[in-house]
């Protein structure tokens, strides 16, 4: 289905206003040392992406009134979020949009259109050097094209993300006040964990098989229907890393008919997100090599189902 030309100019207008070389840009460093980040919060990716230089444009809104461009080469990319390069700094849980010509199968929406117009918030904003001139390497994740009704009031309203759609994109809401950085940033991956409490007063001990929602190496967020409350300390266990803490409770939400989220700090121990992430990233090569493997078997054999393509998540 064709978008109307009003529903594409409401998400942007095509026509850059300021650019930046692309060569300039693929050499900035993409792992900034934290005292050197301008902002960093929950960075959803924890998988391998698709690398590639897709030449986009990238708007950004100031104001209502006043907005900025760049064109720019999309660096990583996958259906859910995509890294990039700008000459000027963006806002932590911002909006932005950028329209790119993404390649068919990542696309949630518009799979027959030449360009990609899609909605990203800012997920990090980390300042760099290339060739001896700032730059900063930019993460974002999708969240589609339909433009929230809060952002067109004020475009500098803050949003984080609150899960996934069936779509595959990013669902966010509203926030009331602008990120603060934190400690260790998070990042958006579900694992099963072990969480466990001692109710001294029963002496009794509860154990739950919960999943993370988030997690960094200072706490995570998980969903889990233990009966623990605010400043209630618990047991953290991840048995496939061999990790282990005591964390404390910082918060529980509640959403009925929802499992209950609790956010927990870990005590004693920093979780391995770096190894986490290692092995993951070795996980997804394996997968693409396997799939590899079955569509040379599939092409030797004309009457083989092909395999299906499965791409990472952001």
């Amino acid at each position: 289905m064709k978008r109307s030309k009003t529903d594409r100019a409401e998400i942007v207008e095509y026509v850059p206003q300021t650019t930046t070389e692309p060569e300039q840009e693929i050499d900035c460093l993409e792992n900034v040392p934290q005292s050197q980040s301008n902002t960093s919060v929950a960075d959803p990716r924890i998988e391998s992406r698709i690398s590639g230089q897709l030449q986009s444009i990238v708007q950004v809104k100031e104001s209502a009134e006043s907005s900025w461009k760049e064109i720019t080469s999309v660096s990583t990319v996958s259906k859910n979020g995509a890294g990039f390069y700008l000459s000027r700094p963006c806002a932590v849980g911002r909006l932005v949009t950028i329209v790119i010509p993404m390649p068919q199968e990542l696309r949630a929406y518009d799979h027959f259109e030449k360009l990609y117009p899609v909605l990203g918030l800012v997920q990090y904003c980390n300042e760099g050097l290339v060739n001896n001139v700032k730059c900063y390497h930019v993460g974002v994740a999708f969240i589609g094209k339909q433009v929230p009704a809060s952002f067109k009031e004020n475009p500098l309203q803050n949003y984080r993300i609150t899960g996934m759609s069936q779509t595959g994109l990013w669902s966010i809401t509203e926030m009331d006040s602008e990120f603060k950085t934190r400690r260790h940033p998070r990042f958006w991956v579900e694992i099963d964990v072990s969480i466990t409490i001692l109710h001294n007063e029963r002496k009794e001990i509860y154990r739950d098989q919960a999943v993370t929602q988030n997690i960094g190496k200072s706490g995570a967020s998980v969903k889990s229907s233990l009966d623990a409350n605010v400043n209630d300390k618990v047991k953290f266990a991840y048995k496939e890393l061999d990790f282990y803490t005591v964390a404390v409770v910082r918060a529980r939400k509640e959403i009925e008919g929802q499992t209950p989220t609790l956010h927990l700090e870990f005590l004693d121990n920093e979780f391995p997100i770096e190894k986490l992430r290692t092995v993951r990233r070795e996980a997804a090569a394996a997968k693409t090599q396997d799939n590899g493997q079955q569509k040379a078997f599939t092409q030797a054999r004309p009457d083989a189902e092909p395999a299906a393509v499965e791409y990472e998540q952001y």
